[in-house]
């Protein structure tokens, strides 16, 4: 059996410092599955190699660590280092919805690793051994939210409400985070002192156009900082079950103390009943404004998938005056009709907000702000005819004034919540012989774009062949100008049930990963069918229902992901693989030739990055919903940090939450998994295809474990140690 020790008790000086933020004292849990010493870099790592300094890995967001220590040839080889069990829900937060655990991608920077639970704990630990440094409690309450025009407090937080500086506060490494009371907080990442908090939203809040009676979500937003210049933005999310208040962004100075607000840009129209007159040419003004301007209407219901062209969008700033005007007037309004009066009431129409799932991105040297945005709250009907533009949108700024310079809307009149949350890389591309800075952008409604960064021209879309992944008769993107289509109510004209792939559980509803050494995407794209019954709107529900439909049983238990890798400069496909039984939350990770991959199931599917064959399955036994993060200690140990997360979990079980490291050990497990894989290549007009169809074989041992669950090692070891606390530890009060 492997030998596995656990280390309970804290330093001396730890637990000073504990004592000193924080009345939550936290044991420290370390299993170490090999007592071999680990292998470091043969040499020094780089900066790039040793941190991973922002939860997309980098300031590009994407995904990539260019570390060749952990690599293709020995990744089999990774091995339980030690696994740090998180504390209970606090008790002041029990009534509070919300899951447990880390749901966050594990920051690795100068070897300590940055963590923030659901319930708003901050963790720094030791990455070498999982010890903690220090630990700061967010003050949360379950009316923190009071001021704040939300239904209520939620637990729930995503990648884009952390991220990291190390050039403000006189370069102070600083871990940042946007928390659930809608207050900024950084953190001296040294101390865990405060550098500075405030609130990023409140009822006093100077954003104007809202109707009195709209909301925005409860969920945690984006916190992004340009250090560069010193500004910070964020912005609230849209509140989809309800009537949704108005999209904004803002913009503040974190030079100055108490920071200033700078500007405030909306992404729509002041709404009815507002304290700001309803102009029905506002999106008309808003997109002459602009430097680029496109709604994405795909390539016809029935469309094979694969790559698109460009004539998928619309150019708005290539439409006549008068063609513009028949798009966009009064869009974001309603119908004066006594159908539409008997079923709105004469309510506020809705509108988006800040998308969520994974940080937006900055370029500093440009101080290019790219942002996205959800659905529209209530969704589209026939009495709110239009695009509503900007509504699932990605969108760039200008973070020092607020201008905006480009949108790009993947669904007009999304009547699916295909918003367009989630992932956003920034790469460079040669477009006609010109090295170009290009957006790479995933939707829920299942595509994929290049889009030039400086304009948001769409150089092609990809989307996964419908024998791959299948796409519904009724969930093809609608034509902006097409009258008939901006004004459905259902997907389907008959308003009988739509069976709905991709549905509201999304196509993408994960980040993705891009290798720039090869220029390589890594993608995951997910078949979850709903079946969705159509409910008319009226009075009392408009406003008040998800969309007006009603999510019957899964009209499928077949759920599945495929894994696909992209020519990023064509979009071609290299390679897939399957994974079945389960969708794909969370992210990809890829480096030293390998793609990572965190499933609900509790395990991480390690792939050749090449050729999309397994090289290990390591079944970790928790559920997984949060991307591999990779980077080293401080003596230079490359490892791959994951949480186990509650909440959200639709293919595993909850559990309380852990924070694990993997690495490699001197002599590879005793007992490992082996897989046969079998490729099929295929020639396209594109390229040529390789589909990879794998059958995994787990291996156990005398005791019945089996050597390849991470988890599974550690379930053991904690078999040893109930005596000596980590039961108690888990059962124990849960912090105040």
């Amino acid at each position: 059996m492997t030998k596995v020790s656990r280390k309970i008790s804290l330093s001396a000086i730890t637990f000073s410092l504990l004592f000193l933020m924080t009345s939550v004292a936290v044991p420290t849990v370390m299993a170490t599955a090999n007592s071999s010493p680990k292998p470091l870099a043969s040499t020094p790592l780089t900066s790039i190699e040793a941190n991973w300094e922002a939860a997309d890995g980098n300031s590009f967001n994407q995904n990539y660590n260019p570390q060749n220590v952990i690599n293709s040839s020995n990744v089999q080889n990774l091995g339980l280092s030690w696994l740090f069990p998180l504390p209970t829900h606090p008790t002041a937060l029990l009534s509070v919805s919300g899951g447990l655990g880390v749901d966050t991608a594990p920051l690795i920077v100068n070897g300590t690793v940055f963590a923030i639970t659901q319930y708003s704990q901050v963790f720094a630990l030791n990455a070498a051994n999982g010890n903690v440094l220090w630990t700061q409690v967010i003050p949360l309450t379950p009316n923190s939210t009071a001021n704040i025009n939300v239904p209520s407090l939620s637990l729930h937080l995503h990648d884009g409400a952390e991220t990291f500086t190390t050039k403000l506060f006189g370069n102070t490494p600083t871990f940042w985070v946007e928390a659930s009371n809608k207050y900024v907080y950084a953190f001296n990442a040294l101390t865990g002192g405060y550098e500075l908090n405030f609130s990023s939203y409140s009822k006093s809040d100077p954003v104007q156009g809202n109707n009195p009676l709209s909301l925005y979500s409860d969920s945690s937003g984006n916190i992004l900082v340009d250090q560069q210049r010193g500004i910070a933005v964020t912005s609230m999310l849209s509140s989809s079950d309800a009537i949704a208040a108005r999209c904004f962004y803002q913009g503040w100075n974190i030079l100055v103390k108490p920071v200033q607000l700078m500007w405030t840009a909306y992404c729509s129209p002041p709404q009815v009943g507002s304290n700001i007159p309803v102009d029905p040419s506002y999106e008309v003004k808003q997109v002459n404004n602009m430097t680029g301007a496109w709604i994405f209407k795909g390539y016809g219901a029935g469309s094979p998938g694969g790559l698109g062209d460009a004539t998928g969008a619309v150019n708005l700033k290539a439409l006549s005056a008068s063609a513009l005007n028949a798009t966009l007037y009064n869009d974001w309004g309603y119908v004066m009709s006594a159908h539409c009066a008997a079923e709105t009431g004469g309510a506020n129409p809705g509108a988006t907000g800040a998308g969520w799932g994974a940080p937006w991105v900055v370029d500093e040297h440009t101080g290019i702000v790219y942002v996205n945005t959800g659905n529209k709250g209530p969704y589209a009907s026939d009495c709110t005819p239009g695009p509503d533009l900007w509504a699932a949108a990605t969108l760039a700024l200008n973070d020092q004034t607020g201008q905006w310079i480009w949108g790009f809307q993947t669904a007009a009149h999304d009547i699916w919540d295909f918003d367009c949350s989630w992932q956003q890389v920034l790469a460079n591309e040669t477009i006609s012989g010109v090295n170009t800075e290009v957006l790479f952008k995933t939707c829920k409604n299942g595509y994929l774009y290049e889009l030039n960064a400086a304009t948001g021209q769409m150089y092609w879309s990809w989307t996964p062949p419908t024998n791959i992944v299948g796409r519904c008769q009724q969930c093809y993107m609608l034509d902006p100008q097409n009258a008939t289509q901006m004004s459905y109510q259902w997907p389907n004209p008959s308003g009988a049930d739509v069976l709905e792939y991709p549905s509201e559980y999304a196509e993408f509803e994960n980040e993705f990963a891009f290798n720039p050494a090869t220029n390589v995407l890594f993608l995951g794209g997910q078949y979850v069918p709903i079946l969705a019954h159509y409910i008319p709107g009226n009075v009392t529900n408009y406003g008040h229902t998800n969309g007006f439909q009603a999510i019957g049983t899964p009209a499928s238990t077949k759920d599945n992901t495929t894994i696909f890798a992209l020519n990023a400069a064509t979009g071609a496909t290299i390679w897939s693989h399957f994974i079945a039984s389960q969708g794909y939350r969370g992210g990809i990770t890829t480096s030293g030739n390998v793609v990572f991959l965190t499933l609900s199931s509790g395990d991480i599917q390690m792939l050749n990055a090449q050729t999309g064959t397994l090289i290990k399955d390591l079944y970790i036994g928790g559920p997984l919903n949060e991307l591999a993060t990779i980077g080293a200690t401080a003596s230079g140990t490359m490892e791959v940090v994951t949480a186990i997360t509650a909440g959200s979990v639709s293919w595993g079980t909850g559990v309380p939450g852990d924070l694990l490291a993997l690495t490699l050990q001197a002599t590879a497990p005793a007992n490992t998994v082996t897989s046969t894989s079998t490729s099929t290549t295929t020639a396209t007009a594109t390229g040529t295809v390789t589909s990879t169809t794998v059958s995994v074989s787990t291996v156990t041992s005398s005791t019945g474990v089996s050597s390849t669950t991470a988890y599974g090692i550690a379930a053991v070891a904690v078999i040893f140690i109930i005596a000596t606390g980590y039961l108690a530890m888990r059962g124990r009060k849960p912090a105040s």
